[in-house]
């Protein structure tokens, strides 16, 4: 039980140490009244004159607004809903009829994060008559356009902003990229590059998949005019992929070379790549990482981001968190980078080590990625590059994820035979059917000659 005091001249007290509740608490309980709104005001008179409007189901707080908002900080001025919390638990819509001011918004505000927005609507008050000025609370309403008044500001109550839900109409222009086509024409029906995906490359070490990235990208900067950022822990930019780049883009070895196409290429090589390198000193991991991609996008106008492989990064995951957590934040997190900026993100990732019956080693899949089953969940595509001998040129691209069939393409299995002198990837034929062909052949000539 608590007392609250008011003078003429608007001075409150309450009882010493008396439970903070709110006034005409039992109306929060009262299972007739469970289908009916709940209206909090900021004082007692306000409540009443909500109930004189025709609302039964009215409190006010105990002690007036607080001089500015608390937020979500530890305070004892809203003990009162703690004292309250069971009552409130099932009531499903909440009207903050606060004060118009100052106080009465922060009031709002706090009550509205403590009591959760998705179930709270606030109010505005209308202007009083041949003025600008809006009407103060719900009493000044009641006075000035009596119960009709109050009823139109309770029942025009508006819901609080939620951010992150919104009517079709509400929703900002969508951007919607276009895909655009890879160079390979033998994987137009299969994979087109997007801005806003997420790719993810795999396959045995030294079977082909950095050499397949590079020279996927070296055709997205030629036919697209696009940038691309590489993050390579494995290849360092000067020794090696500065004399890749310079043989793809004059389509014979260095050393064939004249220096007039030496410095064309090195031109090219300005124009369309930047390199992400720690130094020594840098700790390379995930958040340095997206840092960096996203430093090269803002200020080189990176289309295409490449972090090959994942596995060399420098995996500082806190001790509380597993394997496959970190993983699966890791991966969230480069896919808010390609949509947050609109670029395509390519992680090149080892699988686990693979046993191989009979010396052939097997076809990995995104299952076979190391650390989580995320690596096959996630990615909006999914590639293995393999090969049956790392010493073959003839090499598979099987595509065997993509999360937008019409759109980007649809998994399948496409050949390539890679011309080691110009670093790129020609179409190709799988090379078993040559050897079925070849030893159907020998059997033929050994009947023959047993005859």
């Amino acid at each position: 039980m608590n007392n609250k005091y008011r003078t003429l001249d608007k001075r409150f007290r309450q009882d010493k140490d008396a439970v903070k509740a709110f006034f005409n608490f039992n109306v929060i309980c009262d299972p007739t009244l469970a289908d009916q709104p709940l209206i909090i005001t900021e004082g007692e008179f306000d409540a009443i004159a909500a109930i004189q409007a025709g609302f039964p189901r009215v409190v006010s707080v105990p002690d007036g607004a607080p001089k500015e908002e608390i937020g979500d900080a530890e305070t004892t001025k809203y003990a009162y809903l703690d004292h309250a919390k069971a009552a409130l638990k099932d009531v499903r819509e909440i009207v903050l009829a606060t004060d118009g001011d100052g106080p009465g918004t922060a009031l709002m505000n706090d009550l509205a994060l403590r009591l959760g927005k998705a179930r709270c609507k606030w109010v505005r008050y209308p202007k009083k008559r041949g003025t600008d000025d809006r009407l103060k609370d719900l009493n000044d309403v009641l006075i000035h356009y009596g119960d009709k008044g109050v009823r139109a500001v309770i029942d025009g109550a508006q819901w609080c902003k939620v951010d992150g839900i919104y009517r079709m109409s509400e929703l900002p222009p969508y951007h919607k990229a276009e895909p655009v086509s890879t160079g390979f024409p033998f994987l137009e029906g299969h994979y087109r590059v997007r801005r806003g995906d997420f790719c993810v490359i795999t396959g045995v070490p030294n079977f082909g998949k950095s050499t397949f990235v590079n020279d996927l990208c070296c055709r997205l900067a030629e036919k697209q005019g696009w940038v691309i950022a590489m993050a390579s822990f494995e290849q360092h930019p000067q020794a090696d992929h500065r004399r890749a780049l310079r043989e793809w883009y004059c389509a014979r070895p260095e050393r064939e070379c004249l220096p007039e196409e030496i410095k064309s290429a090195d031109a090219w090589i300005d124009r369309h790549f930047v390199f992400i390198v720690p130094s020594d000193d840098d700790l390379a991991n995930l958040q340095w990482t997206l840092d960096k991609c996203a430093a090269a996008v803002i200020r080189n106008g990176a289309s295409v981001v490449v972090i090959d492989p994942w596995n060399e990064l420098d995996h500082d995951r806190p001790s509380d968190m597993s394997l496959t957590e970190y993983t699966g934040k890791a991966i969230k997190e480069f896919k808010r980078l390609a949509r947050s900026l609109d670029i395509h993100v390519i992680v090149v990732a080892h699988p686990t080590k693979l046993s191989n019956p009979g010396g052939e080693t097997p076809c990995p899949g995104l299952y076979d990625i190391s650390d989580s089953a995320h690596w096959a969940n996630k990615p909006d595509v999914g590639i293995v590059i393999h090969k049956r001998d790392p010493a073959h040129t003839a090499a598979m691209c099987k595509i065997v994820k993509s999360r937008y069939h019409e759109e980007i393409g649809r998994p399948g299995t496409v050949w390539m035979e890679y011309d080691r002198r110009s670093r790129r990837f020609n179409p190709g034929e799988d090379p078993s059917q040559f050897e079925q062909f070849e030893e159907r052949m020998q059997k033929r000539g050994s009947k023959r000659a047993s005859k």
